[in-house]
């Protein structure tokens, strides 16, 4: 609810407005009051009042010629036109300038009390819809960082899981040549050959580090990408974590020929990590024996679909409809939040301007990502 309504009262006559302000000090909360449409211009660019209430017929500019130079400004400002002038080209006129209320002098004060009330309600309504609109967007900015917290313990395990094994050949080798020094039995061309392997490991750990640190500061821009190197990225950052699960991924991305497309690149990038991550989860929760995720890229005319398959066996028939709700989630309390899911779609819909949805197949759930060419 807006706090305060204001009123601008725009008329010639002193009596007339003398009159009237008493009543209009009543039905408002701030009351600001002009002697003729110029002042009353004036006044509305100083005060941007909530109400106007104004003559028609008026000394240097009249309430038509204020109003029409108000609605350049705001097409939706409330406006009472009061007039002693019954002619049908001044009723034809405001109702092109489509005003809130014509009242004719002397003034009903029941008539102009209740179109008060009428716009005074109006206002309130949509200062009320503004709040719920921003309450709504700080929920979802405060879901959004607990979301991308929860993934960034996901992206930590990740890094481990994929530095374990070089980290494990660095230290083979360095442990190997000291060994052998100890004994007498290292030799320059054993030298060499183990320096390139810890520099082959070295540089392939800079470059995971590089990949997940590009990932994190992404900044949300709109640009031209090409689909499967986007996706080649997001792969890069699950190997790891993949591998330790011994989850089989079958890529197929590049069955199909580049495609391009407008995109917030780090944003599709957080939603196949999540719906990845998610099938990883599901797949271990179910104990499967062979564990498969399968990453594919269809395409039409208008659109391309990104569909993620794992063989877990499927959603249940019973919650596949709950599955983007917020913080719905069939795992421990200790393994979810019931948001990575969620956010996905938030992500999909507002600022990919696609579709997320999921159905099930023979062997397990396909999640596809529908956007825009």
């Amino acid at each position: 609810m807006k706090n305060k309504i204001s009123i601008l009262y725009v008329e010639d006559e002193e009596s007339i407005r003398e009159g009237l302000e008493p009543v209009l000090k009543y039905l408002s909360d701030i009351l600001y009051v002009a002697v003729d449409g110029e002042d009353g211009l004036n006044q509305y660019k100083k005060y941007n009042p909530d109400i106007i209430i104004s003559d028609i017929k008026m000394p240097k500019m009249t309430g038509i010629d204020m109003v029409k130079e108000i609605k350049k400004i705001d097409l939706k400002q409330h406006i009472i036109f009061t007039t002693a002038h019954s002619e049908s080209g001044y009723f034809i006129e405001a109702i092109n300038l489509h005003v809130d209320g014509y009242i004719l002098k002397p003034i009903d004060l029941d008539i102009l009390e209740d179109k008060i009330e009428e716009i005074k309600t109006n206002i309130n309504l949509k200062y009320s819809y503004i709040k719920q609109e921003e309450e709504l967007k700080q929920k979802d900015m405060a879901l959004l960082k607990q979301s991308k917290n929860a993934q960034m313990g996901e992206m930590i395990k990740n890094i481990a899981h994929q530095w374990r094994q070089p980290l494990s050949v660095i230290s083979t080798s360095a442990t190997g040549m000291m060994l052998k020094k100890e004994m007498d039995m290292l030799q320059d061309n054993e030298i060499l050959h183990s320096c390139e392997i810890i520099n082959d490991n070295a540089q392939y750990l800079s470059k995971t580090i590089d990949t997940f640190a590009n990932y994190i500061k992404e900044e949300k821009t709109f640009t031209k990408a090409v689909l499967q190197e986007l996706l080649d990225v997001s792969l890069k950052i699950l190997q790891g974590i993949l591998e330790y699960n011994n989850i089989k991924l079958i890529n197929k991305i590049r069955d199909i020929d580049d495609i391009e497309l407008m995109i917030y690149k780090g944003e599709l990038s957080q939603v196949i990590i999540n719906i990845v991550n998610n099938a990883k989860d599901i797949l271990n929760e179910k104990n499967i024996h062979d564990k498969q995720i399968k990453i594919e890229i269809k395409k039409d005319n208008e659109f391309c679909y990104i569909n993620i398959e794992d063989n877990a066996g499927g959603v249940p028939i019973d919650i596949i409809d709950k599955v983007f709700d917020p913080y719905f989630t069939t795992k421990h309390q200790s393994k979810g939040t019931g948001l990575g899911l969620y956010m996905s779609r938030e992500i999909v819909q507002k600022s990919l301007h696609g579709e997320l949805t999921v159905k099930n197949s023979k062997d397990g759930a396909i999640f596809t990502i529908k956007l825009p060419l």
